[in-house]
């Protein structure tokens, strides 16, 4: 295509969406709500995500030694060399006191007379892609090992938690872009209507169908591009004000960083809106070119 037929299909386009410009707010409107709909979606999985590798990184195995052993060195050398194990610490049974004290806020009172019930016990710190019941059912074979508690319950809740919200949020999802679709089609279809005896005209004198469909499938996605903007300012800057807000509170609620999902978010959504656009304008063409 030459510069300057594009650049005629171009001023075409936006003459267009100016003369009907109640009907391209309404489009543009609806275009950035549904894709403002598609970037939460995204970013509340690409946070779940990125919770759970948090989650399964701080994934441990606790060992509990029999009260007979005495020797715990030994048996930590045996559970340091099991498949998967990054690191052992070794809890004595005072510093589990200890704990429990601070706990329950009951400093040197919970234990009287120096009665320890505790057993001794290691916590074993896994290695990426380990699989925790693995390794807890390869510890309860260990010589002096009494009990094994693998703490990877919450992670595997938090899986379910994913797939759960996949499957709504897409389903949700394909309701709005079915929703948005509609509109867009509606909207150039209106703008075709309206145009209808000019683009008989040109199909009688010899224009194309290409020639006839290139200013409004411009129209269609100069709105979705527009509304993809529209939807990514709206997101960048509503996130990185909720991460702003948050920040004291990382530790325990980690959300991704700006730098982390911008570029990615960014490609979606102008995806989506160049398809909300292209293929409304073609669907809403069809048969107004049958002349």
């Amino acid at each position: 295509m030459k510069p300057r037929t594009f650049g005629y299909f171009l001023r075409e386009a936006l003459h267009g969406l100016v003369r009907n410009r109640l009907m391209t707010i309404t489009a543009l409107g609806i275009i950035t709500i549904g894709l403002f709909l598609f970037g939460i979606f995204l970013l509340l999985t690409a946070n779940l995500r990125y919770f759970t590798t948090l989650a399964w990184k701080e994934v441990e195995v606790r060992v509990f030694l029999q009260p007979s052993v005495t020797d715990p060195a030994t048996v930590g050398a045996q559970l340091a060399t099991l498949p998967g194990v990054a690191k052992i610490t070794f809890v004595p049974k005072a510093e589990g006191a200890a704990t429990l004290e601070r706990l329950f806020g009951q400093q040197g009172t919970l234990f009287l007379n120096d009665e320890n019930p505790l057993p001794d016990a290691y916590t074993l710190s896994l290695a990426e892609k380990a699989d925790p019941q693995e390794i807890a059912k390869l510890a309860t074979a260990v010589p002096g090992v009494e009990e094994v508690i693998c703490g990877q319950d919450f992670v595997e809740f938090l899986e379910m938690i994913i797939q759960l919200t996949l499957i709504v949020g897409l389903i949700l999802l394909t309701l709005t872009a079915l929703a948005v679709l509609y509109i867009v089609v509606n909207t150039i279809q209106l703008t075709v209507y309206a145009r209808r005896k000019e683009v008989e005209i040109m199909k009688l004198v010899g224009a194309t169908d290409s020639f006839v469909r290139w200013p409004f499938l411009l129209e269609g996605i100069i709105l979705g591009l527009l509304g993809a903007g529209l939807a990514f300012l709206l997101l960048s800057k509503g996130y990185g004000f909720l991460v702003h807000r948050l920040r004291l509170y990382r530790r325990f609620l980690p959300l991704l960083s700006g730098g982390e999902f911008q570029t990615h978010l960014m490609v979606a959504l102008f995806t989506m809106g160049l398809f909300f656009g292209g293929f409304g304008s073609h669907v809403s063409l069809k048969r107004y070119l049958k002349v």
